[in-house]
């Protein structure tokens, strides 16, 4: 779904002086299965216009789905009507721009194994994973194709624009029982290794006896699907300029002090090929990488043009979208965590006697000051001892400081996964091994 230029600067003409549109051309394509079964493959085409407008100290905004003319002379009239019931505001959204405010955005290259696909290979994906898996086993989950064309531009001749690709196969077995997934994310298709499906799901589903439920403290083993889970909630909820600004992050204050294990360095960086790519955010701003936490030390927050003032005068490319489900507030979006030097059976045998997780379900989050979560394993969750696993373990409901876990890290796995996240586009994380306490079983 290509977004015309033209049909972008008409709708900027109509709308009027101080207008921002920030348009998103989703193309999806999707195929599920369940029980070793096709249950569904549809394509879904959608156009999105967000409108803001900023005049006279005043601001009101709206939605449309087309950028056909009349729609938006209709949605005009009404902001217009708006704006003139409205106060003026003394925040208007304005940058004070500084060196470096206006560099060129990163270019991203969509991968034409995504653009020009077609649908025959997914279904080559799905059947190379049922079939690579024992007869007695169930296969369950979901192949998408993404292509995004984005445009940010405003009334002053701003126009960004871009394409970007996504590629995801989620792979759910089951067998006997016990469950096992496996989730591979790449901005290009032609690069997910599908023929490695099988082989981890075989592994994960081993035959092993299911011990009853621990109770007590023991080291956890989080592998990177899990971290990934982790890291971008503490991520949202804690490094983002306006939740430092207004004290509701745990991180407030903490400027250049240690606030998690010295193991740990974390940066937010869409340029880095590493995770997924982009070259802009919400509001047009460049995305620049951006160094969030070196070695246990908070160096940085991601910033938007209302808190650029926290991040030299220059925003870091962090805006989200007006009207986004997920809150206002500038946050992380492609986060990346580095990796260690520990292979996974290092991590294993160091873990000694413990939990084995391979992935959170999900962390609701309870207190976001005290980073306080609750949520639950789910596929593959082991009981390991003498650094060798020995039982399934059940599912377990954890409920836990974020904050205490990344500050009670043992060891950083060398091997790094590419996931994402509902309201985060890109995480890239290795294993992390936790000292027993701050994950306690109960």
């Amino acid at each position: 779904m290509s977004i015309e230029r033209t049909d972008v600067e008409q709708a900027l003409r109509i709308l009027g002086p101080g207008t921002r549109l920030d348009v998103l051309g989703e193309n999806a394509d999707l195929l599920r299965y369940a029980e070793s079964e096709i249950t569904a493959q549809h394509s879904e085409r959608r156009l999105r216009v967000r409108v803001k407008v900023n005049r006279d100290g005043r601001s009101a905004g709206g939605t449309l789905e087309t950028l056909d003319p009349t729609a938006v002379d209709v949605l005009a009239g009404r902001l217009k009507a708006a704006l003139a019931d409205l106060p003026a505001s003394p925040t208007e959204d304005r940058l004070t721009v500084v060196d470096g405010a206006d560099d060129e955005q990163f270019v991203v290259e969509p991968a034409q194994s995504i653009v020009d696909c077609d649908p025959a290979v997914r279904h080559v994906w799905f059947t190379t994973v049922r079939d690579g898996l024992d007869a007695t086993a169930r296969l369950g989950g979901a192949i998408r194709y993404d292509v995004l064309d984005r445009v940010v531009a405003d009334a002053d001749g701003l126009f960004r624009s871009e394409t970007l690709t996504k590629a995801s196969i989620q792979a759910i077995a089951k067998q006997d029982g016990q469950s096992a997934s496996v989730k591979l994310v790449h901005r290009d298709a032609d690069l997910i290794a599908i023929d490695t499906i099988p082989d981890r799901l075989r592994a994960a589903l081993r035959p092993l006896p299911v011990r009853e439920n621990f109770r007590g403290t023991c080291r956890v083993l989080l592998k990177p699907s899990a971290v990934n889970t982790l890291i971008a909630t503490f991520g949202h909820w804690a490094l983002g300029a306006q939740h430092y600004a207004s004290g509701r992050s745990v991180l407030a204050g903490r400027l250049g002090e240690q606030v998690v294990s010295e193991q740990l360095t974390l940066i937010d960086d869409a340029t880095d090929p590493a995770g997924l790519l982009s070259g802009f955010d919400a509001e047009g701003n460049v995305r620049r990488r951006t160094p969030l936490i070196e070695h246990g030390v908070l160096t940085g927050v991601v910033s938007d043009r209302r808190r650029a003032g926290l991040t030299g005068g220059v925003p870091t490319g962090h805006a989200v979208p007006d009207g986004w489900r997920f809150g206002g507030d500038p946050v992380p979006s492609y986060l990346l965590l580095d990796a260690g030097d520990a292979t996974e059976d290092e991590l294993l045998a160091e873990c000694g006697s413990g939990l084995v997780v391979n992935r959170l379900d999900y962390l609701r989050v309870l207190h976001p000051k005290q980073t306080l979560v609750t949520g639950t394993t789910r596929d593959a969750t082991y009981w390991a001892e003498d650094g060798k696993l020995v039982a399934w373990h059940p599912q377990v409901r954890f409920t836990f400081r974020m904050d205490e876990v990344l500050n009670a890290v043992l060891a950083v796995g060398a091997v790094r996964e590419l996931g994402d996240q509902t309201f985060m586009d890109s995480v890239v994380t290795p294993s992390l091994l936790i000292e027993a306490g701050p994950l306690a079983l109960t």
